[in-house]
Parts: structure tokens; sequence; C-alpha cells
């Protein structure tokens, strides 16, 4: 049974819940994950928090051990890497080899963009000058030249 809302001062906590917590934030759970897995509010788990500077300790351990982990992996894809693999042969025996992979342009990408927003952003900023209150008020006025100056009739050719 969940706790009522706004029931932050819950006396539900038992000291095994710091390693619950450790584990479940190894998983990548969010607060409102873990209420739910102890059946609270997500209001209590933050409590818990600042009541309970252990449990708070293993949420934090266990979610910056989940992210290194996630970030040595990204890494890996980025410089390249070498992979364990299994390869079955013809007579029935299993032999281990390693395969080489080549750094990931993506994963790069993506590192140096987390790493140096400012240089590596993939959003460019663009300023107009002229007109402030229409900025593109010069595409309008070259598209009403073009207007003028042209047809209304298509041509034949």
């Amino acid at each position: 049974m969940v706790a009522p809302k706004g029931n932050t001062y819950n006396n539900k906590y038992k000291p095994e819940y710091v390693e619950q917590v450790y584990k479940l934030c190894l998983l990548n759970a969010i607060d409102r994950e873990l209420a739910d897995f102890f059946e609270v509010s997500v209001d209590t788990i933050r409590n818990w928090s600042i009541r309970h500077p252990e449990f708070d300790a293993a949420k934090r351990a266990g979610k910056m051990k989940a992210d290194a982990e996630v970030a040595s992996k990204l890494f890996s894809r980025a410089i390249g890497c070498s992979v364990k693999k299994q390869r079955v042969l013809n007579n029935g025996s299993v032999v281990d080899y390693f395969e080489e992979l080549p750094p990931d342009t993506r994963a790069i990408e993506y590192w140096l963009q987390c790493r140096n927003h400012d240089k590596w952003n993939s959003k460019q900023q663009v300023e107009l000058s002229g007109n402030q209150e229409n900025p593109l008020a010069f595409l309008l006025s070259e598209v009403a030249t073009e207007a003028e100056n042209s047809s209304s009739l298509p041509s034949k050719g």
C-alpha cells in the first residue's frame, strides 16, 4: 500500500533498504521507480535520502557506478575496442576469438557534445541583421520582386 500523498515522514524505512536501493540504482532506477518498489511516495524517497545519510549514499553510489560503467562503454566505442566472440566450427567445437571494432562516429560525436558542448554543439546559431521587427524582410522583398517581374501565365517551352 502506498503512503498517503504528502506523508513524507513515512516510518516504513528499514536498514536493509540501503543494499536494495544500491542494487536498484545500479539498474538505473529513478526515484519514481524506487517509490514503486518500496511502495511509498516519491516524496518519501526524497525524505529518506535526507533523514538517512546511508540510504542517500547508497542511492548516489549505485547511480554513479552505473553512469561510470556506461561512460566507460561509450568511451570504448568512441576510440575503438576489441570484443570477444565465439564461433562454432564445422566439427561442432566452439572457438573464442577477438574482433577489433573501429571507432564509432556517433559515439565520438556524442562524447564530444557532452564533454565540450560549446565547441561540438550540432545546433547552429544564426544571427540575421537588418530589420529587427521582421528579420526575414530581405527574403520577402526578393520574393515580391520576383513576383512582380514574372508572368502570371506559364511559359511554353
